[in-house]
């Protein structure tokens, strides 16, 4: 629908930012590639599971010692795979460590579901990191990262990474006070359809999996794609539904035995690794009626992103609806014209079903939403357009170095150690004070608990005989006593007429009750007529 749009033309993203995917040297490398057969790891369990197509080890010698394992309380659902029934959970920073023997870009799979256990997985908080030993350099995968929503349904995040041979770790990194965990790793070499890097730097960039739809289709699950990948249908991203009509293709798709890429639109054959069959046998086609003509309307979908992002965008086009290059329509995105598909000019007309796709880099900016549509072109033969297949992959272009890392695991350990030196201190300090208390109310009780009876007194005193007097004070004779248990004593009498008041007199006994020395006279009594 050309004239509902500016036509301000994105770069194709090979091009744009000086980000280079290397389309043009695909050509049969993916027809060479051979499925793997190491690096899927079941954390957690000390047994192997095979699952589709793939055989999970035991972590024991892939992860670091600072770990435990913890194993579901429960019977999982039957819709839940038996890889999720166990979990290594680190209290520290720990990694994984793979041995790489090919250069090349690496899918890295992470697993999480938050089981009920006797740890609580849903309170973990953790960063996960990826580090390359040969050049000390990798990137943030996972930053601040929870699955506290991951308790009825598992969390697979998926990346791309560029991997040269050698020692090839992923961290785990617990937030101060909390724990990180997994459930399954999964590190192997990719096929050629993603080969990230950044002209304007050494490192290599990685391509962290957001969206990945069939269009017009259902649910494809990992046991039916080649490499294990999981496709979602597209209903709840379709802006209007009314504006598609779902198309299927009974027949097998007609794939060229090479990823070629054709020079002159850009775009690439496409090879069973690229999409399984289930993605190019459906499609959603625009909904023309009468009401509703052509040039009213394009298919949008919209998909929410992180703010100011860059993201790779991956369409697929398979020409399941009438005869070769007789539809040619426009690609949209964020409602620019992005692209012309499809027309006899291109190598992709002469033949049906034959599955292609395009690749192109488009930001979020401030929206947080991007939207892909397609719409018909007025000098088209079949006046139509239609999608197969999206994918959507965040370029992550941060970078951290084992400096990083060795920082992060001080911060951490900084915090934790503040954490207990604080608690420590304020512990000291409350001890000290209920000391002090206890001191301070034994004394009271001590003071109060010693009231002497007047006649004790007496007695002690001889009742007050003058051979018994030690002298004179401002507020009464002091003399000189014998207390029952053969304690000696002075006794202080206050009397009316002294040259001092009461009240200097009860200021006197405070200060006495406070005096505790080998010298002075302390205070151990009192007595009331």
């Amino acid at each position: 629908m050309e004239n509902l749009h500016n036509c301000r033309t994105l770069v194709p993203m090979f091009s744009l930012l000086a980000l280079l995917l290397h389309l043009s040297s695909f050509h049969s490398l993916s027809l060479a590639y051979e499925l793997p057969d190491e690096n899927f790891i079941n954390c957690g369990s000390d047994a192997a599971i095979t699952l589709d197509r793939r055989t999970f080890i035991a972590d024991g010698s892939f992860s670091s010692q600072k770990s435990k394992a913890v194993k579901a309380s429960n019977q999982l659902p039957d819709n839940i795979s038996i890889l999720y029934q166990t979990a290594r959970i680190f209290s520290q920073q720990s990694y994984y460590k793979f041995e790489v023997s090919e250069n090349g870009t690496y899918l890295v799979r992470l697993h999480f579901l938050a089981f009920s256990s006797s740890v609580n997985l849903s309170t973990a908080l953790f960063d996960v990191l990826a580090l390359h030993n040969v050049s000390n350099s990798g990137f943030k995968l996972l930053s601040n990262f929870t699955a506290k929503n991951s308790s009825n349904s598992p969390l697979i995040k998926e990346f791309f990474l560029g991997i040269d041979p050698g020692i090839f770790k992923i961290y785990f990194i617990p937030q101060a006070s909390s724990f990180a965990f997994v459930n399954a790793i999964e590190v192997f070499l990719a096929p050629t359809s993603f080969s990230p890097e950044n002209d304007n730097s050494s490192l290599p960039l990685v391509l962290h999996t957001i969206y990945r739809v069939n269009v017009g289709g259902q649910e494809v699950t990992p046991d039916i794609d080649r490499i294990w990948r999981n496709w979602e249908q597209d209903d709840s991203y379709l802006s209007d539904s009314n504006s598609a009509k779902e198309i299927r293709y009974p027949k097998k798709p007609s794939y060229y035995n090479r990823e070629l890429n054709d020079p002159a639109t850009h775009f690439i054959a496409a090879t069973d690794f690229i999409a399984p069959d289930s993605v190019y046998q459906t499609a959603k086609e625009m909904n023309i009626t009468p009401s509703r003509p052509f040039n009213s309307f394009n298919i949008t979908w919209s998909f929410n992103a992180r703010r100011n992002a860059r993201h790779l965008v991956r369409v697929h086009f398979c020409d399941i609806i009438g005869q070769p290059g007789n539809i040619v329509f426009n690609l949209y995105s964020n409602g620019n014209f992005s692209k012309k598909v499809g027309g006899n000019q291109s190598f992709f007309s002469t033949e049906s079903a034959t599955p292609f796709y395009y690749d192109f880099v488009v930001s979020s900016n401030e929206s947080q939403l991007i939207s892909i549509s397609v719409g018909a072109r007025i000098n088209s033969t079949n006046k139509t357009a239609f999608l197969n297949g999206l994918e959507m992959l965040e370029i992550m272009e941060s970078s951290v170095s084992v400096s990083d890392v060795k920082e992060s695991l001080k911060k951490n350990v900084g915090l934790v150690v503040g954490s207990v030196v604080g608690s420590l201190s304020f512990i000291c300090i409350l001890a000290f004070g209920i000391l002090f208390g206890l001191k301070h109310i034994r004394r009271l009780t001590a003071i109060r608990g010693a009231k002497i009876s007047f006649a004790e007194v007496q007695r002690a005193t001889n009742n007050f005989d003058d051979e018994k007097l030690l002298g004179e004070g401002g507020f009464g004779n002091v003399y000189r006593g014998t207390l029952l248990d053969g304690r000696k004593v002075a006794v202080k009498r206050a009397k009316k007429g002294s040259g001092q008041g009461l009240g200097e007199f009860h200021t006197e006994i405070k200060i006495l009750s406070k005096i505790h020395h080998r010298h002075l006279v302390s205070l151990i009594g009192y007595s009331e007529t």
